[in-house]
């Protein structure tokens, strides 16, 4: 900067250039529209995106995310896939990193929830949302996002844990594993208990039944087997 501007004029720049940095990173994260499919829609003309979370532990309030895997499908297709690692700020019990190894040497220098959830909404933008015993990793979700002070998705989310439920009343249990050995589902390349490979999983297994029930299935279908469409909270 030129040495002969008066001080007072050097001094506004350098505060509106900083105030510009304040402003830019304080950008409020507003979660795009959300639109339901109606009943009749066909199955093939709706965006979905199979979620899953991995975390320190099983309480929302005490423990924190550590990987976010999302799987974007429409008509059998898949049209992208994300994995977030998340950097908890916090230790995870060797127990639980038994069950998804993921250590905290893998998160070390990952970003934090807070960080990667603008991303997270981009993904799922329009989309209607799909995990394995949901109301579990939207409770992680909804409590992420208000600890963070931003507001929670708008998307609808089925649970495909109770979708296989009714569909398969005589199985003894419905984890994805369960699912895997049922459709026989190859494996090859995925990991069991990492987030974005056991949406992989999921969407496999929920496309075979679909297929298998009709050539052209609708919406209504899906909704009837799930019971009730969840939303996202913390509660």
């Amino acid at each position: 900067m030129n040495r002969n501007l008066p001080k007072h004029i050097v001094w506004i720049c350098s505060f509106l250039v900083m105030f510009s940095a304040v402003a830019a990173d304080s950008t409020p994260v507003v979660p795009p529209a959300f639109r339901m499919p109606t009943a009749a829609t066909r199955m093939a003309s709706i965006t979905f995106v199979i979620f899953d979370t991995e975390t320190t532990g099983f309480s929302p309030a005490n423990d924190r995310l550590v990987e976010l895997g999302a799987v974007k499908v429409r008509d059998g297709k898949v049209l992208g896939e994300k994995t977030w690692l998340i950097n908890p700020k916090r230790y995870i019990p060797w127990y639980v990193q038994k069950v998804h190894n993921i250590t905290p040497d893998m998160l070390k220098d990952c970003p934090t929830f807070s960080e990667i959830y603008p991303e997270f909404l981009e993904f799922i933008d329009g989309s209607v949302l799909i995990a394995h015993n949901a109301p579990f990793d939207i409770r992680f979700i909804a409590a992420e996002a208000q600890r963070a002070d931003m507001p929670a998705p708008k998307n609808a989310c089925i649970d495909s844990l109770a979708l296989f439920r009714n569909w398969y009343p005589e199985l003894k249990s419905h984890t994805v594993s369960d699912l895997i050995n049922l459709f026989d589902i190859s494996t090859d390349g995925l990991h069991a208990h990492r987030a974005t490979d056991d949406s992989l999983f999921v969407y496999y297994a929920i496309q075979k039944e679909m297929d298998r029930r009709n050539d052209d299935p609708r919406f209504q279908e899906l909704l009837e087997g799930a019971g009730k469409v969840l939303r996202f909270t913390s509660e």
